[in-house]
């Protein structure tokens, strides 16, 4: 009976996987990542897989706030070397009472798609329309899943000045 369920569950995220990358293309992948969220977060923590849980992003990864709107830093961004990451962590936190969902997910990879590392950036809305900016270094996960996995060479502070250096006054 279990094999019948995974075969199910494969098929049915066979049937979904290209019907999401269509919809992200047409209105973007951040507005699905975000309804995603949005959705997993009403869930229990229980009742939802680790890799999919809505999660606060870790303090000391908040690298400082744009005065642009996240739509113009989306915009912007592959201008400075970035381009929008699909597959990733859903983040979002509560700011003064209220849950506040990643807008937008970017990274940066300097050696190319096959370099071993990355800076992945997350943005954030806030209430006056600018960006807050969250940025850590870390392993590439389609060169190395199981360290990027594990957070090997994880950096929060270096991935703040790469990201800085790259951002500086959003190319």
């Amino acid at each position: 009976m279990r094999r019948i369920l995974t075969r199910s569950r494969r098929r049915l995220l066979l049937a979904i996987l290209p019907i999401g990358f269509l919809l992200g293309r047409l209105i973007g992948f951040w507005r699905v990542r975000l309804a995603v969220g949005r959705l997993l977060a009403l869930l229990p923590d229980e009742d939802v897989p680790d890799h999919v849980r809505v999660l606060p992003p870790p303090a000391d990864e908040y690298a400082g706030t744009l005065p642009t709107t996240p739509a113009e830093t989306r915009e912007r961004l592959p201008e400075c070397g970035f381009s929008e990451l699909v597959r990733a962590y859903f983040h979002a936190y509560d700011r003064d009472g209220e849950t506040v969902h990643e807008v937008g997910s970017f990274v940066h990879r300097p050696e190319g798609l096959t370099g071993d590392w990355q800076v992945h950036v997350r943005l954030f809305p806030t209430a006056d329309g600018s960006t807050e900016v969250w940025a850590h270094w870390e392993r590439n996960p389609y060169v190395a899943p199981l360290a990027h996995l594990r957070m090997e060479g994880y950096d929060p502070a270096r991935g703040e000045r790469m990201a800085a250096e790259l951002i500086d006054g959003l190319c």
